[in-house]
């Protein structure tokens, strides 16, 4: 097969996703499509979106009020929302990564879980260039920063700071990002 037969059958887009021959690129296309009007049907009222944006399957989206996503924004399998969730531009959500809610009150002795009162509702804000890795999970709200890592298995309780690689149970961070932390990454 020649270099040219060979482009042919590959997608030449700048995306996270691995290449396919050019029927299946298309194929995908449209369950990426089919999968963000679904989730949009399924979430709530106010759902917003940029361009180029994914779930792959089994996404569940419950904010109480809004989702508002940026550009370039990719979900994993099995993604779990359950907060008003703000997310920048060119963001990597991986699979299996829940966000949701500190509500359930349980201070007063005399009332179960069950019974208890409802906390106001959570809201979690996720900065630009962020990759939250596999089965990370957000409690509460929270801020997670610009260029921010978030580590696979980690579970982020308060804001995470930008540009740094955080991990952990709680999560924290651990170090820069970059070897530089003198380098302004914030684009001013």
């Amino acid at each position: 097969m020649s270099q040219q037969q060979g482009e042919k059958l590959v997608s030449q887009t700048n995306s996270p996703f691995r290449t396919h021959p050019w029927p299946l690129e298309q194929l995908r296309t449209v369950l990426r499509g089919v999968r963000l009007q679904r989730a949009k049907l399924r979430g709530p009222a106010r759902f917003i979106y940029g361009d180029e944006v994914t779930f792959a399957k089994g996404a569940d989206i419950r904010a109480p009020h809004f989702f508002e996503l940026g550009h370039h924004v990719s979900f994993g399998k099995n993604f779990t929302c359950e907060v008003d969730t703000r997310v920048g531009n060119h963001v990597l959500i991986s699979s299996c990564v829940s966000i949701i809610g500190r509500d359930h009150g349980f201070d007063d002795p005399t009332v179960t879980i069950y019974e208890g009162l409802k906390n106001k509702d959570s809201f979690v804000e996720i900065g630009s260039d962020v990759f939250i890795g596999f089965g990370s999970i957000i409690v509460g709200t929270s801020r997670i920063g610009d260029g921010c890592i978030v580590g696979a298995g980690s579970v982020v309780v308060k804001d995470l700071p930008a540009f740094t690689l955080c991990a952990g149970v709680p999560a924290k961070a651990i170090r820069p990002r970059y070897p530089d932390d003198s380098i302004d990454r914030t684009g001013a």
